[in-house]
């Protein structure tokens, strides 16, 4: 059995040890970039099985990372789950329609962070 991972692409310390935290009951293995262009890096090294990110990113916003991954082909193999503080009603129809599978305002609801993730975590 492999170890399922998720990439959490957040450039706020807070919100990545709340993420982490949040994640734990998944079981899977997390790992954390904190800005576009290492997000961008991770990505070329592995693929994970769902990728969690933030918009207001230094160096190479979310928009970038989501336009890449999906260029790459990523975003419709791997699920997408786009968080952001601009949580505008034209960036969750940004994301959506940019790839993402689910959007999230924050402050996001811890409960409804993780629902969504075990909906889109792949099982083994």
């Amino acid at each position: 059995m492999t170890d399922r991972k998720i990439l959490v692409v957040e450039d706020d310390p807070a919100t990545c040890q709340l993420i982490g935290q949040i994640l734990k009951p998944t079981g899977a293995v997390v790992e954390f970039d904190f800005d576009g262009v290492d997000a961008l890096t991770s990505l070329v090294r592995s693929t994970p099985d769902l990728i969690i990110l933030d918009i207001a990113l230094p160096r190479l916003d979310g928009w970038h990372v989501l336009d890449a991954l999906r260029r790459r082909g990523v975003a419709t193999e791997v699920p997408v789950i786009v968080i952001t503080a601009h949580g505008q009603g034209s960036a969750a129809d940004r994301a959506l329609t940019g790839g993402a599978d689910r959007f999230f305002e924050k402050p996001f609801v811890p409960s409804e962070l993780l629902e969504a993730v075990e909906e889109l975590l792949p099982t083994d």
